[in-house]
């Protein structure tokens, strides 16, 4: 196994020094030196194509990877907590991996900063900002993600004493990433790519007071020197910014110990890894996930969002850069790794969906052979389904926020249910679910609330109680067949056969020249003791069911 070197930047430090680790190097010693260097050596440096900001390890030590192996100019940099001691050490990679990156033509450059160093102000001496926009000078894209920042709180609190434990390293940490992107972006080139890695309920819209009680207590650290801080990382980003989101992360990063395909030490019967077991992929806009697949439990790999996430800098998957993609990657059970091929095939279906009138935010569908009258069975959802759902408890109980209050029917086709909240006590519509009947099937999609009111846009996020009506759709497209309303969707010809055949065990009869032979009869198991448990058997049949004529006589 060979050791990539690697040049680490520190801040702080006179020159600039190459450094390597062990091939089983734990994350906590996988760290740049952070002490740095002299920003006349730094601007030498050409303009890297990817440039990823994130903590140690996890998905951003595999997005540089992976981007140096498709044969991208990469510079990481790192971000640690504050409190950690400095040490002179790099990543560790195999032989394969460094062929490949070789052979493509690809670098990796490492630099790192504490976290308290970018929120000064850059006119303090001890900032790192400044060293940040001088670095990634002319980048052609930036990629940023928070993974990692709980364990490097971790981290630092196992150097500190019980008492001086949990602090908010974390919140610092993802507060520095965001203003390490900012002066990132400020000195990008033209046409820059930026993607953020976000988790699934992460940086929605509603966050603000979070971010702003996060500020608060910064501003408190720091004093009248604090460095103004994004809220979001698509503020830090400004503009259009391409979202990948993920569900519980899991899998490690080849330079980690826990990369090894197998769990434990040697056994007879040798446990895999998840990380090697679930490869398989599915994206989705986010949109239309919110609050069902991946805030459900959805497990997502982190290997395939540094893969997706470094084709996308790399540009090797087709999506338009002004349309702000925010889509969601779940994994699946599967040894196989998507192929480019699939990468492209999964965003050209979500980029359909995004495009469609729906915008994505499809909620729920329902096929019919065929519907008598449209009118008919959009009036009986409006007037009679809805109305009995919207009063139930789990609707009409629900207190505080918005809340499903009425159904309309404004077209033929077409009903809408309204959500509403009050606002300055003034009640404003919020959010709609619009249930569209068509010859073939029902459709239900999320959709805006009014515009004059700030809710112009649809929501990322579920709105309250809508997955209940989501599950009584399915009981309403049953009871409209009861109804009459619609035809049931019938099998055709040629598929029922198939299921069939399908179905159909398979008898296979064996002949020979003892087939006229009479078969002894199975001797059913016993568990008790007695002649039939024995093996004996009667010697005549017994007649059963026949009353006798002539009772015993008592001689």
């Amino acid at each position: 196994m060979k050791i990539l070197t690697v040049v680490a930047l520190c801040i702080g430090a006179p020159s600039i020094s190459g450094f390597n680790s062990s091939p089983l190097s734990s994350l906590s010693s996988r760290r740049p030196t952070l002490a740095a260097s002299s920003l006349v050596t730094v601007a030498q440096t050409s303009s890297p194509d990817v440039v990823v900001i994130s903590p140690p390890g996890g998905i951003g030590e595999i997005a540089s990877v992976e981007a140096a192996r498709l044969g991208g100019s990469v510079k990481w940099f790192v971000v640690s907590a504050p409190s950690l001691s400095s040490s002179s050490t790099g990543i560790a990679l195999t032989s394969e991996t460094l062929s490949a990156i070789e052979k493509a033509g690809g670098s990796i450059e490492l630099a790192g900063a504490n976290a308290d160093s970018l929120l000064v102000n850059s006119d303090d001496g001890n900032s790192a900002a400044s060293a940040v926009s001088t670095w990634c000078r002319g980048t052609k894209s930036i990629l940023c993600t928070y993974d990692g920042a709980e364990e490097e709180k971790r981290r630092a609190d196992l150097e500190k004493s019980a008492d001086e434990r949990g602090g908010s390293e974390d919140q610092m940490i993802r507060s520095s990433i965001r203003v390490a992107a900012r002066e990132a972006v400020e000195v990008a080139g033209a046409g820059v790519s930026k993607i953020a890695i976000l988790s699934a309920e992460e940086e929605m819209g509603d966050e603000e007071g979070t971010e702003q009680k996060g500020k608060g207590f910064l501003g408190g650290l720091f004093g009248g020197n604090a460095v103004e801080i994004p809220d979001t990382m698509s503020e830090a980003m400004k503009g259009t910014t391409a979202v990948v989101r993920h569900g519980e992360l899991f899998g490690a990063p080849e330079s980690s110990p826990e990369s090894s395909p197998f769990m434990g030490g040697p056994r007879r019967e040798p446990i895999l890894r998840e990380m090697y077991t679930m490869r398989s992929i599915r994206i989705d806009p986010t949109i239309s996930l919110s609050g069902s697949v991946i805030a459900g439990g959805s497990k997502t790999n982190r290997v395939a969002v540094g893969a997706v996430a470094s084709r996308l800098g790399m540009e090797k998957i087709e999506v338009p850069k002004k349309s702000g993609i925010d889509v969601s990657l779940s994994s699946f059970a599967g040894t196989e790794t998507p192929t480019e091929e699939e990468w492209n095939k999964e965003f050209s279906r979500v980029i359909e969906l995004v495009a469609s009138p729906s915008g994505g935010a499809n909620l729920f569908s329902a096929e019919f052979s065929s519907v008598p009258s449209t009118k008919r069975l959009a009036e009986w959802i409006a007037t009679k389904w809805a109305p009995a759902i919207l009063r139930s408890y789990d609707i009409a109980g629900t207190r505080v926020g918005a809340r499903a209050v009425y159904a309309l029917q404004t077209d033929d086709n077409t009903v809408e249910i309204v959500w509403q909240e009050l606002v300055d006590f003034n009640s404003v519509t919020s959010g709609r679910m619009i249930i569209k009947i068509e010859d073939t099937g029902m459709t239900a999609t999320r959709g805006p609330g009014n515009a004059s009111d700030g809710f112009g846009r649809i929501s990322m996020k579920p709105l309250s109680g809508e997955d209940i009506l989501v599950r009584r759709l399915a009981d309403a497209a049953s009871q409209a067949i009861e109804k009459g309303l619609a035809t049931k969707s019938k099998v055709s010809a040629k598929e029922a056969a198939a299921q069939q055949t399908q179905a159909k065990p398979l008898t296979t009869l064996v002949a020979s020249s003892a087939a006229s032979a009479p078969a002894e009869p199975a001797v059913p198991a016993s568990s008790g003791p007695g002649p039939r448990g024995a093996g004996a058997r009667r010697s005549a049949e017994r007649t059963r069911g026949t009353r006798r004529k002539n009772p015993p006589s008592s001689e």
